[in-house]
């Protein structure tokens, strides 16, 4: 059982640099109002792959935890610094802490300096003296080849750094200062920066040849011999003048990172290790005495023996310069034909090397073997596209021999989406594409923005001429995209008494199923109060529970416990209803609203203030019909002002409890609900269908009125009069 009860979220930790002249920094997962012009924003992009807070194996070079941004006068002297916390977002910006006028000098130049995820301290960097001192400071990981792994003390993020440049020019080739304020209040300062890692990715394939099979047992196991495991933070400017990194070997590993691939071609494996390095050069004779290789067992059969330890060594050196360079990728792909040495201190190296370095590119090695291999490799297999109708960067492939790229589009329906009743629809897929050229270089994919608030899901297969082929499934998304969550039954934690737990369609509790609102004379005036029942048939709300049918509809039923039945009873509340819960997320500022997380009151209820109203969270998700509330019964007509309308309905709002089942079959409960700002209900009543008008989610709000935190809202597509509510929670991945 999965219990959401609180969510935590990330939050910016912005340095003050004058009191009450700050800006405010934004969460790269949630994007509030646009910052003053006297604000600094920074563009961060990682390379050509999206940030996240919880990513693939294959994505693992992206994340970005923290920023420390570092800003020198153009004479090197240290001026400002502040460590940013971030989260994901395809918008990936982030502004400093500190306004521009009073703090920078006009039309003065300075140096920005972004590093990510470094593991000094942020007093580090605040105690610097001038940009030298940036220069020197160099950081250590032990455990560089495994990043992201469970092994105790190996890093989690990768050190990246860059040099922040005008938003909007070209990047310079060499770090160069820039003007942070001219003066003029209405020109904003707006600067990006592109990340790049400081360490190298090196994946090493292995195929079994025609001679040998490969053995999977205890033995199987890899290492890096002589792994560079130091790096500067940010790279020399004469790379003659960096020190030499700190080199070590460590133990053998049968990790995350060695993994079987599927067979490339009859009767063979494939081996794939992937290892990550820090930059390093040598001389030749340093090589031959410090040079890194890879060293592996892989245990074979070969003319009918078997070799339980069979240690290759590939050195992993390129052709023309000695080097692995910052945030370079390096494949090597050999076919194994004979078996390795025995002994690991003596393993067969590769005799006739080849090792050519290009970002992102494939190769060749033929260990003791004369049949040249073919390949075909695509850096990445799911692309995200938001709110975007063409992406021509993220995607590389490197082969063998030309590719074709064809969108798949068969029994599964590709391409889909889901429809506001979880019902997948397929998608007309005349106007999406996909294309490369050559034997290495990037693929084009071109779809246009989905219009109906819908995630779109596509397939594309890679294919070379040698028959070899890869996939990549592609997920496009618009501004505003929702989806939806059967929900399965509802309740509310206050319904219990002398039972320490509520009233629940799995537990008996007190059996209290009903609340109703009451009124009462006293005093000269009326005293308002709640009062629980054990009827379905009684109380402004009832509990109840959904019978999913195979369209996407339910059968909404009331639910009670009789003293004497071992199951609650059931009565129906509504035939063919739409038990689903409904997950918007809205990822722009607009002239109607402002994104930004609602603010909350001390007692738990989202906030009535003005400001408040115009904010729309960023993901909020919208109770299912499990949570109606009857219009005319249970003393609700006794809520007759805006005042008494705003305290029943955010009251059952805080204690209402939705569960529903995930994909795995598990219970999830939701019991952290509130009232919806004005902005959030508006956005609603816009989107929301009034028939089949709507694909991505069902007309759900039809009274006259409706009631936020701050009072009731017009509904220009109401179908009846009266006043009603519906909740919402803020939904994000813990």
């Amino acid at each position: 059982m999965i219990i959401m009860k609180r969510i935590i979220y990330f939050l910016f930790s912005a340095v003050a640099v004058m009191a009450m002249h700050s800006c405010v920094n934004d969460d790269l997962d949630v994007m509030y109002e646009d910052a003053e012009n006297d604000c600094i924003s920074i563009t961060v992009a990682t390379g050509n792959l999206m940030t996240r807070a919880s990513v693939a194996d294959n994505d693992l070079e992206s994340t970005v935890y923290h920023l420390d941004v570092m800003i020198f006068e153009e004479s090197g002297e240290y001026k400002y610094s502040e460590r940013i916390s971030v989260t994901p977002s395809s918008q990936g910006i982030v502004r400093l802490g500190l306004k521009r006028s009073g703090f920078f000098t006009v039309n003065a130049k300075y140096y920005v300096y972004v590093i990510a995820n470094s593991e000094h301290p942020e007093n580090v960097f605040a105690n610097l003296e001038d940009v030298d001192a940036l220069h020197a400071l160099n950081q250590e990981n032990e455990r560089i080849h495994i990043t992201g792994s469970t092994v105790e003390s190996a890093p989690q993020s990768f050190l990246m750094d860059g040099t922040a440049f005008i938003k909007g020019e070209s990047e310079p080739a060499m770090p160069s200062a820039i003007i942070l304020y001219d003066g003029v209040d209405k020109n904003k300062t707006e600067l990006k920066v592109n990340l790049r890692r400081a360490a190298a990715k090196i994946e090493v394939e292995l195929v079994s040849g025609n001679d040998v099979k490969f053995v999977r047992n205890e033995h199987i196991g890899y290492y890096l011999r002589n792994m560079p495991y130091s790096t500067a933070v940010i790279p020399y400017a004469d790379p003659t003048e960096k020190p030499q990194p700190l080199l070590r070997t460590p133990d053998k590993t049968t990790g995350r990172y060695f993994t079987w691939l599927a067979n490339n071609s009859v009767n063979s494996d494939t081996v794939k290790i992937t290892a990550y390095v820090y930059s390093h050069s040598w001389s030749n004779n340093e090589f031959f005495e410090r040079g890194t290789s890879l060293i592996v067992n892989i245990p074979v059969e070969y003319n009918g023996s078997s070799f339980s330890n069979s240690y290759y060594q590939i050195a992993l050196r390129p052709k023309d310069a000695l080097e692995f360079k910052r945030n370079n990728y390096y494949k090597v792909t050999g076919i194994i034909n004979a078996p390795g040495a025995e002994e690991e201190s003596v393993p067969v190296e590769i005799a006739d090397l080849k090792y050519v370095v290009r970002d992102w590119t494939v190769v060749n090695v033929d260990v003791n073997g004369e049949n040249a291999p073919v390949y075909l490799t695509v850096n990445r297999d799911t692309l995200r596209m938001h709110n975007e109708k063409i992406d021509s960067t993220t995607l590389l492939f490197s082969s063998s021999s030309d590719v074709t790229v064809s969108l798949l589009n068969n029994s599964l329906n590709y391409p889909y989406y889901i429809d506001k009743f979880g019902q997948k629809q397929k998608y007309n897929s005349s106007d999406i594409s996909g294309s490369a050229t050559g034997i290495s270089g990037n693929i084009t994919v071109e779809s246009p923005v989905p219009t109906n608030n819908t995630i779109r899901y596509f397939m594309f297969e890679v294919r070379n001429a040698e028959g070899l082929k890869d996939t990549v499934w592609v997920e496009q998304y618009p501004l505003i995209y929702i989806t939806n969550q059967q929900g399965w039954y509802s309740y509310r934690d206050d319904f219990k008494d002398d039972d320490a737990r509520p009233t629940t369609y799995e537990y008996r509790g007190d059996r209290l199923v009903n609340i109703s609102f009451t009124r009462g004379w006293q005093g000269g005036s009326y005293v308002y109060g709640y009062s629980y029942g054990t009827d379905y048939n009684e109380g402004f709300w009832r509990s109840k529970v959904a019978e999913p049918l195979s369209n996407g509809m339910s059968n909404i039923s009331y639910y009670r416990w009789n003293n004497y039945n071992a199951d609650p009873d059931i009565e129906t509340a509504e035939s063919n209803g739409n038990a689903r819960m409904y997950h918007v997320r809205v990822t722009s500022t607009s002239d109607k609203y402002k994104v930004g997380r609602p603010r909350m009151t001390s007692d738990g209820y989202t906030d009535p203030g003005a400001d408040n109203k115009l904010l729309v969270s960023p993901s909020f998700m919208i109770a299912s019909r499990l949570g109606f509330i009857n219009s005319n019964a249970g003393g609700i007509t006794y809520a007759n002002t805006d005042a008494l309308k705003i305290e029943l309905y955010r009251n059952h709002c805080a204690n209402y409890v939705e569960v529903y089942k995930d994909d795995n079959g598990n219970k999830v409960i939701l019991d952290d609900w509130r009232l919806p700002t004005e902005a959030e209900l508006k956005i609603i009543m816009d989107i929301q269908g009034t028939g089949a008008d709507a694909e991505a989610i069902d007309y759900l709000l039809n009274a006259r009125y409706y009631v936020s935190a701050s009072g009731p809202v017009h509904n220009s597509k109401n179908t009846t009069q009266g006043t009603a509510g519906r909740c919402v929670r803020d939904a994000y991945v813990k």
